[in-house]
């Protein structure tokens, strides 16, 4: 009959349609995630002094790339990061949108800081701001004018100006034009330092000065080029040679002989060296998650005029960065240090204590040829990141001001060897162990100021302050 035929082709019909609607909507996910999607275009706003060119570079996609429908959000809060870690932009914010089921087009939208810098400075002068605050007896400061522009010319260069007085006289001139990604770029610093007040020694493992009224003690000249060196992102590259003349007064070098090479007055050296870095971080300046890798060697100190044949210096380090649960936070940072002679020269001293020191240990200078240690810390995120808009602000770029707050367990080792350890210095060749509690703060423009409580294995222990405020 007609009517029951147009029955069950019609009910035939509807059983196709509907195990069509069921397969679609119970379909695995990866048909749709392994879907490629091809980058149409780049929307970029905000960035008024900023060459798009400097964006483009940080971003890990190009217009015409492909890009899996499942990583678009990796993609993209990896996008959102490194632009944040050029320190050029205080906001980023990452968008996307599908123009047609093969494309997708993503606009970044910038806000960008202030970067020319020209004020007046007035600064402690110390290996650390605990150690200013032991050591200050009101001749700890030097004050004078900085001048610097980030973002030069819209371009990533660095220019800065810097001249000081007070504790020392100093003029430093910098440049530096880092490369884009999988670009080559180049830099420049050369400064003159002028010393009437010198460490010469250590003495209790704690440095010992030398103060004159206004004579000269030391003074410095030096020059260092730079070529850099940037691909895929992650991995830098550096190689450097740098020019140093430094000229020592015979009443410094009557307290220690052995100031500069060969027990001369003056000294002309050369340095040459390798940088390499892996710095795949969320964040340059506090990172929670990522690795970090670096790796250096230098030939420091071989004379122009002279016989002193100078010295190698290894240096490596390693990060890890990781999320143990909800507000929870771990680190790991291990390091070394090694030159390959037992005794070098005290201007060329190493140890922990100036380019690297242990919690606990911050009033300390622990004088050696090689040493090493590891960092761990517990973070607790207190308050997390508050983004506010001051709308009193007149300058856009000092409008978004932001904070958060961590708490943190730390816990600290390293070891230091001196084949040449004087009795009056008992932390070399010496296990040493620091911990205790602390809390971070972190604002804009990249400042973090830290408070501390820590022990360390001597049975010393206080209260330390770090602020990263140099410029």
């Amino acid at each position: 009959m007609p009517g029951i035929c147009v029955i069950r082709r019609f009910g035939l019909l509807a059983f196709f349609f509907f195990c069509s609607l069921l397969s679609f909507l119970y379909a695995e996910p990866l048909e749709l995630q392994d879907t490629k999607l091809t980058v149409q275009d780049i929307e970029i706003s905000g960035n008024y002094k900023t060459r798009q060119k400097v964006i483009l570079s940080e971003l890990p996609f190009a217009i015409g790339s492909s890009i899996e429908m499942m990583d678009l959000m990796v993609v993209t809060e990896r996008a959102k990061e490194n632009l944040l870690n050029t320190s050029l932009f205080n906001s980023v914010e990452i968008s996307f949108y599908y123009p047609d089921i093969h494309s997708v087009v993503f606009t970044i939208e910038v806000s960008e800081r202030w970067y020319l810098w020209v004020f007046p400075i007035f600064e402690n002068e110390g290996r650390n701001f605990s150690d200013f605050l032991r050591l200050n007896d009101g001749s700890f400061f030097n004050y004078g004018l900085y001048v610097k522009h980030d973002n030069f010319r819209g371009r990533k260069e660095v220019l800065k100006l810097r001249a000081v007085t007070g504790y020392k006289t100093q003029l430093v001139f910098g440049y530096r034009n880092p490369g884009l990604n999988n670009q080559s770029g180049w830099g420049i610093d050369a400064g003159w330092l002028w010393n009437d007040r010198v460490a010469y020694g250590t003495v209790d493992d704690k440095q010992v000065f030398l103060k004159t009224l206004g004579d000269r003690l030391l003074t410095t000249t030096n020059v260092t080029l730079s070529y850099y060196y940037r691909h895929n992102l992650d991995h830098y590259h550096s190689v450097f040679a740098g020019f140093m003349n430094i000229d020592a007064a015979d009443t410094l070098l009557a307290y220690n002989p052995d100031m500069l090479p060969l027990q001369q007055s003056t000294s002309e050296t050369i340095t040459l060296g390798y940088n390499y870095m892996y710095d795949k971080r969320d964040s340059k300046i506090y990172p929670l998650k990522g690795l970090f890798i670096e790796a250096e060697i230098i030939r420091e100190g071989f004379g122009l005029e002279s016989d002193y044949e100078g010295f190698f210096r290894g240096r490596g380090a390693v990060a890890y960065h990781n999320r143990l649960g909800d507000k929870l936070y771990y680190n790991t940072r291990g390091f070394v240090s090694l030159v390959d002679l037992d005794k070098v020269p005290y201007i060329f001293r190493t140890g922990l204590g100036y380019e690297e020191y242990l919690n606990g240990f911050e009033f300390r200078v622990i004088d050696g040829t090689s040493y090493g240690g590891l960092q761990s810390k517990l973070l607790y995120e207190l308050i997390p990141r508050k983004d506010i808009r001051l709308k009193w602000m007149p300058l856009e770029q000092f409008s978004h001001f932001h904070y958060a707050f961590y708490i943190k367990l730390h816990f600290d080792a390293g070891y230091v060897y001196n084949n040449f350890e004087q009795d009056v210095n008992r932390m070399a060749n010496e296990l040493l162990l620091g911990y205790g509690v602390g809390i971070d703060m972190l604002t804009f423009y990249d400042k973090v100021l830290s408070l501390n409580y820590s022990f360390n294995n001597f049975a010393e222990h206080g209260f330390y302050f770090h602020f990263n405020l140099t410029l």
